[in-house]
């Protein structure tokens, strides 16, 4: 007769058998998942730029969803230390950037990523037509790029 389970052995503590037992269904599930392979495709690899501008653009989006928290995440840690929390960050752009805050759209222009610092020029439209050419900087803090600060640009034009 074959033994499938064995009575532990004198002194184990039922804390290392959960931990093993754990240990055991872990593997044998990770084993199960790569031996079924995925038909997902494996996701697309960012250029460092195309990472840049996808921060700029979901705190873009965040703005359009008056969306405090999602846009506040991608400050750099001196602008959240500057502003606190997300409702007084919103309230400066609101005031401040106010073409950002109230964006229909955006076109980046060009843009250049020198080791874990970063610069976009992007012109950004409000709801009104309105135009301002501006430029992100960003850092990568904690693994991941952040927002450091935004410079509009001046409008020749106005000169």
């Amino acid at each position: 007769m074959m033994t499938l389970f064995r009575a532990a052995p004198v002194g184990s503590s039922p804390r290392r058998m959960i931990a093993f037992a754990l240990g055991l269904i872990l593997a044998l599930m990770a084993g199960r998942a790569l031996a079924a392979g995925s038909d997902e495709a494996p996701a697309p690899v960012l250029s460092p730029i195309e990472e840049v501008q996808a921060v700029i653009e979901s705190q873009l989006i965040a703005f359009q969803n008056r969306d405090g928290a999602g846009a506040f995440f991608h400050a750099a840690p001196g602008i959240k230390g500057a502003f606190g929390d997300a409702d007084t960050f919103m309230s400066m752009v609101e005031r401040g950037y106010n073409v950002i805050y109230s964006n229909s759209g955006w076109t980046f222009v060009e843009g250049q990523v020198q080791g874990e610092q970063a610069a976009q020029m992007l012109v950004v439209e409000d709801e009104e037509g309105r135009e301002l050419k501006v430029i992100y900087f960003l850092r990568i803090y904690d693994g991941r790029w952040q927002i450091t600060g935004v410079q509009p640009m001046p409008d020749p034009a106005s000169s």
